[in-house]
Order: structure tokens, then C-alpha cells, then sequence
């Protein structure tokens, strides 16, 4: 996963808009990238990763707007997510800059499924969820009435899967 909004991937961001008015550049590295096979589908296939005449096409939109911020960068017509990639991977590879593939969303779905939709939850994970908060919120240095206010909300959390489980 290639994590784009992340704090450490602002350099990737500025690079993508400075190659975003480049369009030659990008084309140029992703001409020289060799096909890189990993073990099942890791391999980057021009058909479904980087399509040149696709990426030359938006490269060619985002060269006449000039974005001067990524913001701007995302408001083009056709910038998607297959752009955003190719823009970050073609970073990589001409700035050197790294990408991070931090999951911002790695805590979201412990009691639910990835599709937005809660899955039956499994109590005795949900109640080992809510003891380790509670041991790392009793030995968090943190401010005593910050810790007060974050035990009695992770209190009301329990007792709301205590009033599930006798219903």
C-alpha cells in the first residue's frame, strides 16, 4: 500500500507536482524501468500498472494546467489513483525519494471488515482490545487529567459491549 497523505510523503507530493509539469521526464523513467517480477501478481505489467499512452495523455493535461500544489494536482481531470502512483513510483526513481507505505487506516477495521461494514464482533478480541488501551493508557506518560478523561471514555466503551453482551 502506498500511503500518499502521510506526513513523511510530503517530499513525494512536491516531486509528483514538479514531474506533473514535466511530462517528458516521467515518461522518460518509466521507458527505462525494468519489469520487475516478484512472486504471484507483484510484477509491474504495463497493461494494468502503467499504461505510457494513458500516463502521457493526463501527463499531457497536468502539463498545460502547471499545478502548483498537490492539491491543485488532484483537481485535474483523469488524475486518479493509477496517476498518483505513477507520479510517486517515477519520484522514486528520479529523486530518490521514499514512499511510505504506512497503512493509515491499519487500526480501523480490528472489529470490522475492510468494506466499511462491521463484521459480528468477537467479544473476547474486544475485550483484549480494551485491556491493552488500559494498560498503555495506566503507563502512558501523559498529563493526569488527559489519562482521567481517556480511561473514562475507554470505560464507557466497555460498558457499551457489557450492555451488549446481556441483550
Amino acid at each position: 500500500m502506498l500511503n500518499l497523505v502521510a506526513q513523511e510523503s510530503h517530499a513525494v507530493r512536491d516531486h509528483s507536482v514538479e514531474l506533473a509539469s514535466h511530462p517528458r521526464e516521467v515518461l522518460d523513467a518509466v521507458g527505462r524501468t525494468p519489469l520487475l517480477t516478484l512472486p504471484r501478481r507483484h510484477q509491474v505489467l504495463e497493461s494494468e500498472d502503467v499504461n505510457p499512452r494513458y500516463l502521457e495523455k493526463i501527463l499531457v493535461r497536468t502539463y498545460d494546467r502547471q499545478p502548483a500544489t498537490y492539491e491543485a494536482l488532484l483537481e485535474i481531470e483523469g488524475v486518479g489513483p493509477k496517476t498518483l502512483r505513477a507520479l510517486a513510483l517515477a519520484s522514486e526513481l528520479i529523486y530518490g525519494t521514499p514512499l511510505s507505505m504506512r497503512d493509515p487506516a491499519r487500526f480501523s477495521f480490528a472489529h470490522g471488515g475492510k468494506d466499511g461494514f462491521p463484521y459480528p464482533v468477537d467479544r473476547k478480541v474486544y475485550e483484549n482490545t480494551i485491556s491493552v488501551l488500559k494498560k498503555a493508557l495506566e503507563r502512558g506518560r501523559i498529563d493526569r487529567s488527559e489519562k482521567i478523561q481517556a480511561l473514562k471514555r475507554l470505560a464507557r466503551l466497555d460498558q457499551r459491549g457489557d450492555a451488549a453482551r446481556t441483550s
